[in-house]
């Protein structure tokens, strides 16, 4: 935010009495209403009047151009250019003086930004004008980049391009957890292009952004963890072993008892395999077995200490072999009976390797599954057809009525593990929830950095792995223009949000998107709250608005706009199926009335609001920027 915040707001304001103010160099058209002997005069800007120093004599009831220049005793002094050319028709004819006021080539582009900033009365200074002018034509769509200029003004935003790079990213529109899986699609499209590009994958993952290509990563990993896990059923097992069988990973036709002799078997020629520590252990476990079965006892004998201090000692917790592996040194036990072995010790590696939740714990499992079968194709063949199963069984196609019911329990398990969602039934649940995404995004890196102590120097690594830091960090990085391109508009979306949640006097305002997972669902949640502070600063839970805005399947829009006024809540439902809504919702009421009464809270009513037709839905949905509703003006307003 550094680059964001030292830049230099519109102009030094020049305050007037009343609700008016000017800015320093700023151009403008006004009529002198009145003259004074002591050349002041009275000066009509709009619908505003003030009093201001004259340089020259001027002719009261006449329109001139005046160039604001700096207060004399704290009173207005007004440069008088000259007089608009009456003759000349229209608002492109007064923009066409402007753009001479200024000293600049007339072009269309310089027309079109005059006659907005003069249409809306505008503040205009030739150094604003020049920036807009160059923002705008570099921008792939001119015309939308004009209220985000409008915005920058009213609000008072630091007029840099960073800001306007940010707020004309957030005014296109585009649904937030689509942009952050397409980045993700790209990301894995092009490989590790970088470490940085790795962890942005894995703060991509903890958003739940959940995509085909993350079940195809995923997905078969968990098929496996399914497979091994102790906990698992042993129809789940069964499935989870079918289902790895109809992926490729593990040739079809064949028992897991003769999969894991097999595997066993393979041991030398898995010996030139790149190693991690839990790989080592897996790879000498099966090699002792393997010299079992062949009747080498007296290589168990030498290995058994080593057995004890790798599988049960302190460098391999929950990794205990079976005690049967003591009374292979006394007799030949078949392949049949070394198979459980085999078995145990799969599920020690990979309960290992998924304990660690580090990025690191993923490189390994995949290298473990890269163990249980060494054709890198094949191996990414099976999570191209994992994902492809488990997307028939979430959207219930035909296709995926083919698995049998232990398979279909097992689908149904992976899926619910990858499609977490929020639990909002429960309001504490929600709120931790929230805020860790908020974290995640690195929304709150700079408020950290600002308030860091001594102490708080250790939490500096972990704010540094968020989404927001690693976009920049990518950025200075050789990556590719496709990269580049996704993850500036990743960056201004962030940045949008930290700009728009600001503080207006009293007044403090958040603007919040995080992408949302309803079940098979994906969506933004997008949340506007505004509303006065407490003497101390805190947030006043009194007197606020607040406004949740969804996109729901088969909803479409819908805003949900809460009033709070003296804890007195209003809710009102804005959706195309009003009438519907309030027939569903009528069973609820009862029960957050009661809930609203513990907070101590009072619920005055709850309607729904259908909208009439395309237009006026469009309007009443849309969420409304705080940029739209001005800057705070003196008044501590109760919304």
């Amino acid at each position: 935010m550094q680059s964001i915040t030292s830049g230099q707001p519109v102009s030094s304001p020049i305050e007037v009495k009343g609700s008016v103010s000017l800015k320093n160099g700023q151009i403008l058209i006004g009529k002198v209403n009145k003259v004074f002997p002591d050349q002041t005069a009275e000066v009509q800007i709009g619908h505003q009047k003030m009093i201001a120093n004259l340089e020259i004599p001027l002719r009261a009831g006449e329109r001139y151009w005046f160039q604001v220049k700096h207060p004399i005793e704290g009173r207005i002094v007004l440069k008088a250019l000259d007089s608009p050319d009456m003759s000349v028709s229209g608002l492109k004819g007064t923009a066409g003086q402007l753009i001479a006021h200024l000293g600049m080539t007339p072009e269309p582009a310089a027309s079109k930004l005059a006659e907005y900033l003069l249409a809306n009365r505008l503040p205009i200074t030739k150094e604003t004008f020049q920036s807009a002018l160059q923002w705008l034509k570099a921008a792939d769509a001119a015309e939308a980049g004009l209220p985000v200029i409008k915005s920058m003004y009213i609000q008072q935003l630091p007029f840099v391009k960073d800001v306007f790079d940010a707020l004309f990213t957030q005014s296109k529109g585009e649904p937030f957890h689509k942009l952050l899986s397409a980045f993700k699609q790209q990301l894995q499209d092009v490989g590790a292009v970088t470490r940085t590009a790795v962890k942005l994958k894995d703060v991509l993952d903890s958003l739940h952004v959940v995509k085909q290509n993350q079940l195809q990563q995923n997905g078969l990993q968990n098929l496996v963890t399914t497979w091994l896990n102790p906990d698992s059923t042993p129809e789940m097992k069964s499935g989870a072993f079918s289902l790895l069988q109809k992926t490729g990973l593990i040739p079809k036709g064949i028992t897991e008892a003769v999969f894991l002799e097999n595997l066993m078997d393979g041991t030398e020629a898995r010996s030139v395999m790149a190693k991690n520590s839990v790989i080592d252990k897996l790879h000498q476990g099966l090699q002792l077995l393997s010299g079992t079965k062949s009747g080498a006892f007296a290589k168990v004998v030498e290995a058994e200490p080593t057995i004890d201090r790798k599988f049960t000692g302190h460098d391999h917790k929950g990794a205990n072999l079976p005690a049967d592996l003591h009374s292979i040194q006394r007799k030949n036990i078949s392949a049949e009976k070394l198979s459980p072995l085999v078995f145990h010790l799969l599920q020690s590696a990979f309960t290992e390797a998924t304990a660690k939740k580090a990025i690191g714990g993923k490189i390994e499992v995949n290298d473990l599954i890269g163990y249980l079968n060494t054709d890198t194709e094949q191996i990414e063949e099976s999570k191209g057809k994992v994902a492809e199963l488990l997307f028939q069984s979430l959207n219930k196609l035909s296709e995926a009525q083919y698995v049998r019911n232990n398979e279909r329990l097992v689908l149904s398990h992976v899926l619910e593990a990858e499609l977490q969602t929020i639990d909002f039934t429960n309001g504490p649940s929600v709120a931790n929830q929230l805020k860790e995404m908020t974290k995640v995004l690195g929304l709150q890196l700079e408020h950290a950095l600002l308030n860091l102590s001594g102490d708080d120097t250790k939490e500096i690594p972990n704010d540094l792995e968020t989404l927001k830091p690693l976009l920049l960090k990518l950025l200075n990085e050789q990556i590719p223009a496709s990269i580049k391109e996704m993850a500036e508009q990743i960056l201004n979306r962030i940045t949008a949000q930290q700009v728009l949640s600001q503080e207006n006097g009293p007044i403090q305002n958040l603007l919040l998107t995080l992408p949302l997972n309803l079940g098979s669902i994906q969506t933004d949640l997008t949340l506007q709250w505004s509303g006065r502070k407490t003497k101390d600063g805190k947030i006043d839970p009194d007197y606020c608005r607040v406004l949740f805005y969804l996109e729901l399947e088969r909803l479409k829009e819908t805003v949900i706009d809460m009033q709070v006024q003296n804890r007195i809540i209003k809710v009102t439902v804005i959706n195309g199926h009003g009438a519907l809504l309030e027939e569903a919702a009528g069973q609820y009421l009862d029960i957050l009335r009661e809930n609203l009464g513990k907070m101590d809270y009072r619920l005055s009513g709850v309607s729904f609001v259908k909208t009439v037709n395309e237009k006026e839905r469009v309007l009443e949905v849309k969420p409304i920027p705080f940029s739209e509703t001005g800057s705070y003006s003196g008044l501590d307003i109760r919304i």
